[in-house]
């Protein structure tokens, strides 16, 4: 089961195609790749992604220690296939207390993880300079960025797989997390991944519209 799609860029609802256009369509964004989230059978979510989406399916592998995945959300519909997707990873902050994480690959002008970072999108601005953090994407070192966003967050994006790939995680002491080597893998690369996810809680930030601005 999903909810209905809506707006990458804003969470707000959406027109269908009609005669006039053949595209979803947002009143304030235009034409968009419609964002659903799995309600139920997120696991088999997770399974349809590993064989349809165009952009990587990341996940932890090894999964940080505790952690387990929260949600799963993706952009596209049955005629592009999903062009962006949102894993929702939780477990507990290295600070003390529950943390979240949302992995988002995403092809340029989507705009979901400017949405889930709390800014306007849909790409982020140029990347000046030397990156703070890095992750293993797919066998390769992969810097990422921070990015300004509110004080409840903390943001990184970079480019793996000619992609985005944006790391959101609350609270921003979460970020912390990044210390460790994260190693992320490609589920449409290795399916046994996903079948071998555990999953719990149902992640809120997915579904939620983050306020832009800084």
């Amino acid at each position: 089961m999903t909810i209905a799609g809506t707006c990458p860029r804003c969470l707000g609802p959406l027109r269908p195609p009609d005669l006039w256009s053949s595209q979803y369509r947002c009143d304030e964004h235009g034409e968009v790749s419609p964002y659903r989230t799995a309600v139920s059978s997120r696991e088999q979510a997770l399974r349809s992604l590993s064989t349809s989406s165009t952009v990587p399916v990341w996940l932890p592998e090894p999964m940080p220690v505790h952690w387990y995945v929260s949600g799963i959300g993706w952009a596209g519909d049955d005629r592009t296939g999903p062009r962006a997707n949102a894993l929702a990873l939780a477990g507990p902050c290295p600070l003390g207390g529950p943390a979240e994480m949302i992995l988002v690959a995403e092809a340029p002008g989507v705009g979901l993880g400017a949405q889930l970072a709390g800014l306007a999108g849909p790409d982020p601005e140029a990347l000046p300079g030397a990156s703070e953090a890095k992750v293993e994407a797919a066998g390769h070192p992969t810097a990422m960025w921070p990015v300004a966003v509110r004080p409840d967050r903390a943001a990184f994006v970079g480019e793996a797989r000619g992609v985005w790939l944006w790391l959101v995680l609350w609270p921003a002491d979460a970020a912390l997390i990044l210390l460790e080597h994260l190693v992320l893998r490609n589920v449409r690369d290795a399916p046994e991944i996903g079948e071998r996810s555990f999953f719990g809680a149902v992640s809120e930030h997915l579904t939620v519209a983050s306020p832009t601005g800084r």
